[in-house]
């Protein structure tokens, strides 16, 4: 980064950006009075306790504390420094931002996006213009994708070459380590380099906001692994991305339900049919990051996966976690021997559809799935057929859908619905299945850090009460070193040119975090003095007692002046704090 931004600058763009529209990329929010409220995209909620403010400008997450303003939410989203979150902030509002001072060298994953994003400009150009880039074009127009197609997914060809990309990063400016450690390179035999994708159709994965974080490539000839993906970097963890998602995230909350299938190809032929809410998996199981992620923007998956053992596994690997995160989730039959792109490509979308309206529940999937592997000609073979499933059954949490499931499974084996009802009951599965967490007791607060909190609460929801506070309110009035952090920054703002807020006024994260829970929190005193004067009270209150100490220590015959003199102030503020009970 050039420098750090101008404070003016600053301000403009906390004014100007949407927290609501900002926080929407990466989460669903609905509204609630005159806030907003989403699950909380740094840890996994079943219910939403993530809340916005925008008429406040702050975000706060009452289930893990993480809260700030946009800033703070870029930066902890995407790893990001506060310049680099500025930065993002800015290209999306459309302003150039003016830098001061010295330079600010730029982060770690500022340099492995650099590396990630020219290798994919490079890849896509060689690719619509490559002369051995035919055969990938060809291949692509056998999966009914043209040039278009590959330019509005960013597709792109790696060369034969052993370090023709490894070569052209270095030139452009990046360092070795930066394209070893974004996973575009290896170091092979006596330290040299070797590009990881060679001779491959290649498929940019991206973040919720665009930035490419890592590449899917698929084989042209006899090459294996037929797809070949890139390593886990400090950009890219497989199990906590979908590709497509940055596309289809829009899709999914208008339509309330995603479409996650097994291929890059899948996804781009469905959105190329107009089922924009579709995602897949980059080369790793669908696991439990993944309905997390899907959390924050539907209530309802639908797995979409080759008619195969591995599509029938995958799927069978999603029950049980689904249930634990809170989705509904189907399973969509694909005719055998055919993935999501086949259907689309050879038979349109009515095939597509007609696709999506038989998907079953997972439950009755997994259910199908283990009744077929016992024999039901036999009453030991139903017994056994029945115990199986209802195991599995068990992992259903919502007793009418399992009660329901059960009856199904009766008819299915072949056995009174009675009889499965009873295995369910006495199922010590179903019996462990309870959310058994026990809720922690939270600690009361004492008087005094409650009134602290308070009147932090009041300055910050309106910094106009700083003037009337100032009259009586002091950094001494708060025992908290973190209370006393967030004080002197209200001050601070308060005193400042305007440039910067409260917010960046704050030294951490902690008190940051500290901030923005205090900002969110609703005010329970009407009238903002009163909360003032209870902090004097207490401030008397702590010097009575410390002065009562000090008292007894003395000596009234050999230290008679120091005695007096303790004495005196002890009577003042006994005074002081009279004046306080009358009222």
């Amino acid at each position: 980064m050039k420098g750090h931004i101008a404070s003016d600058d600053l301000e403009d763009l906390r004014n100007r950006a949407d927290i609501v529209d900002l926080v929407s990329g990466y989460l669903k929010l609905k509204k609630a009075g005159g806030v907003f409220k989403g699950l909380c995209c740094f840890h996994q909620e079943k219910t939403p306790s993530f809340t916005v403010d925008p008429a406040k400008g702050l975000y706060y997450c009452h289930g893990c504390s993480k809260g700030g303003d946009v800033f703070s939410f870029i930066q902890e989203v995407e790893g990001l420094t506060f310049s680099e979150s500025a930065q993002r902030i800015a290209d999306r509002v459309g302003k150039t931002l003016r830098f001061e001072g010295p330079s600010e060298p730029p982060g770690q994953r500022a340099a492995l996006l650099a590396a990630n994003r020219q290798a994919r400009d490079y890849f896509a150009d060689l690719l619509a213009k490559g002369s051995e880039a035919k055969v990938a074009r060809d291949y692509l127009e056998s999966r009914g994708f043209d040039l278009a197609d590959a330019a509005e997914w960013k597709l792109g060809f790696a060369p034969r070459g052993r370090d023709t990309l490894y070569r052209h990063l270095l030139h452009a400016g990046l360092k070795s380590n930066q394209i070893v450690e974004a996973g575009l390179a290896l170091v092979v035999e006596g330290g040299q380099h070797r590009d990881r994708f060679r001779g491959r159709v290649i498929f940019p994965v991206q973040t919720l906001t665009g930035d490419t974080v890592g590449f899917g490539a698929r084989a042209l000839d006899d090459d294996k692994p037929k797809y070949l993906n890139s390593p886990e970097t400090p950009l890219y963890q497989k199990s906590k991305i979908l590709f497509g998602l940055d596309k289809a995230k829009a899709e999914i909350v208008r339509s309330g339900f995603a479409i996650v299938t097994e291929g890059y190809t899948d996804v781009i032929a469905l959105h190329k049919l107009g089922f924009a809410n579709a995602v897949a998996t980059c080369g790793t199981a669908l696991g439990e990051d993944h309905f997390a992620l899907l959390k924050r923007f539907c209530e309802r998956v639908l797995l979409a996966f080759d008619a195969d053992a591995a599509g029938s596994l995958a799927s069978e690997r999603g029950f049980g976690i689904h249930s634990k995160i809170g989705l509904e989730v189907l399973v969509a039959t694909v005719p055998a021997g055919k993935d999501p792109a086949d259907v689309a490509i050879e038979e349109g979308r009515p095939a597509v559809q007609a696709v999506i309206d038989g998907a079953e529940p997972l439950m009755r999937f997994v259910l199908e799935k283990e009744i077929a592997r016992h024999h039901l000609d036999t009453a030991e073979g139903k017994s056994k057929a029945v115990k199986a499933a209802v195991e599995k059954l068990s992992w259903e949490p919502n007793r009418v859908a399992r009660s329901e499931h059960g009856f199904w499974l009766a008819s299915k084996v072949g056995v009174a619905p009675e009889q499965v009802q009873l295995e369910i009951a006495e199922s010590k599965v179903a019996r462990h299945t309870s959310d058994r967490r026990t809720t922690s007791e939270v600690l009361r607060r004492p008087g005094h850090v409650k009134v602290e909190r308070e009147a932090l609460a009041i300055l910050l929801d309106s910094p106009a009460e700083l003037k009337r506070a100032v009259e009586l309110v002091s950094a001494e009035h708060f025992t908290q070193p973190s209370h006393r952090i967030v004080f002197e920054a209200i001050v601070a703002c308060a005193q400042g040119s305007g440039g910067e807020s409260v917010m960046h006024l704050l030294p951490d994260e902690s008190s940051r975090t500290l901030a923005a829970e205090l900002s969110m929190a609703p005010v329970i005193t009407k009238d903002p003095e009163e909360v003032f004067i209870r902090l004097e009270q207490f401030k008397i209150r702590r010097q009575i007692e410390t002065l009562k100490a000090k008292l007894g220590q003395l000596d009234p015959e050999g230290d008679a002046d120091s005695y007096t003199e303790v004495l005196r102030e002890l009577m003042r503020l006994d005074v002081e704090r009279r004046k306080f009970d009358d009222n």
